[in-house]
């Protein structure tokens, strides 16, 4: 089992480094979410227009900070100007694997622009390397990072989690590729997140962990499954109601 899978019981990860209780994807929110105890932060890489991946989620910036611009179309000296809520700053990835070299990151790469810019970075701090899990929403992306980046782990695309679906109920019989999972309780209106699924995943040794769960009860829903992680905005929400239910 790769290092990052290394764990047992529920992984709390923080999403965003815990943008309902800090301010989203910023080396404060990281901060926040390793100080109350969060496993596993989970965050997204953007591209500047010339070639530096910085940790933001949108691909513009009409949400954060509020302006009407891709976030692609800046410079990475303009991006370095903005202020985020209030006055934080939009960090690059290579200053937060520096800070942060002994924290589990789960990284989301939302471009094809951003992936060798961002590989060319985690090539350079080999040691972290076993701390990173790559994410995509295009299987495609992800395969064209796996056959250029090693020794980290690799979460499924959304094709892989389609055959693995298949697969738990007897109709593909293949191989599916990836090393965990993340997926949404429900699913275009289907609940995909069930007892029989998690026991799947359980028996095939395929860690799963659930998003983007902010209530108690869905929290509370998941922990009685048995997932192995659960992706929240809320991680100290989340940190509370574990300890109240081991009293």
């Amino acid at each position: 089992m790769k290092d990052y899978l290394n764990y047992n019981g529920l992984a709390v990860m923080a999403h965003r480094g815990g943008s309902l209780e800090a301010p989203e994807n910023t080396i404060e929110s990281f901060k926040y979410a390793i100080e109350i105890g969060s496993d596993i932060i989970e965050t997204d890489i953007q591209l500047s227009s010339d070639g530096v991946p910085y940790i933001f989620h949108d691909d513009d910036l009409k949400r954060i900070p509020g302006i009407e611009k891709d976030f692609n179309d800046l410079l990475a000296s303009e991006i370095d100007e903005l202020n985020i809520f209030g006055d934080f700053k939009i960090p690059t990835l290579e200053e937060t694997l520096k800070q942060f070299p002994d924290t589990k990151f789960q990284i989301d790469f939302k471009t094809d622009e951003v992936v060798d810019p961002a590989i060319e970075i985690i090539n350079k701090f080999p040691h972290i390397k076993k701390n990173l899990c790559v994410a995509s929403f295009s299987s495609q992306r992800l395969q064209k990072i796996k056959s250029k980046l090693s020794d980290v782990t690799y979460s499924m695309g959304p094709h892989e989690v389609l055959k693995l679906l298949l697969k738990s109920f007897g109709i593909y019989r293949g191989e599916v590729g990836g090393d965990c999972l993340q997926i949404p309780i429900y699913r275009y209106g289907i609940k995909i997140v069930t007892k029989r699924f998690v026991d799947f995943c359980k028996r095939e040794n395929i860690k799963i962990s659930v998003w983007t769960i902010n209530s108690t009860e869905e929290m509370d829903y998941l922990i009685d499954l048995d997932v192995d992680g659960i992706i929240t905005d809320k991680p100290k929400a989340l940190i509370n109601l574990l300890a109240s239910r081991n009293t």
